[in-house]
């Protein structure tokens, strides 16, 4: 697996206190995609600040994640055309108006299928790549 740093084209998730990450890293690892995953806000930051992600999964308790946080990712994100998502728990999802959120581009709940991951991550580079290309 090529090394993230050597390109964009990689995806940053942020897992705090979520001890389920296994299933999306093996659909990564299926999907032939480069994964990083921190697990503090700051680690995250620092990482898509050097090579900017073409896509960011913030996973874990949606009150972990401050607005400033969610603000610096959108300011790291909207300079690469990057997406941003959440990722939720199925039990528990975070069913907000797009106002109340306006850092995000959209939710993920939990358990993600293979399908809905591959859709996902060509959307994120069709976006990536039409934003590059104006």
């Amino acid at each position: 697996m090529k090394s993230p740093y050597n390109s964009h084209n990689y995806v940053l998730v942020l897992e705090q206190n979520s001890n389920d990450l296994q299933p999306l890293e093996s659909l990564f690892h299926r999907l032939s995609c480069s994964m990083v995953v921190t697990d503090s806000p700051d680690q995250a930051v620092a990482r898509a600040s050097q090579v900017p992600p073409y896509l960011i999964i913030l996973s874990g308790s949606q009150s972990a994640w401050s607005e400033e946080l969610i603000h610096q990712f959108r300011h790291i994100a909207d300079a690469c055309d990057g997406t941003i998502l959440a990722l939720t728990d199925s039990h528990a999802p975070s069913w907000q108006r797009q106002e109340d959120n306006p850092g995000f581009d959209g939710f993920l709940v939990k358990p993600l299928h293979g399908d809905v991951l591959v859709s996902l991550l060509q959307s994120a580079l069709a976006r990536k790549s039409y934003g590059s290309q104006n």
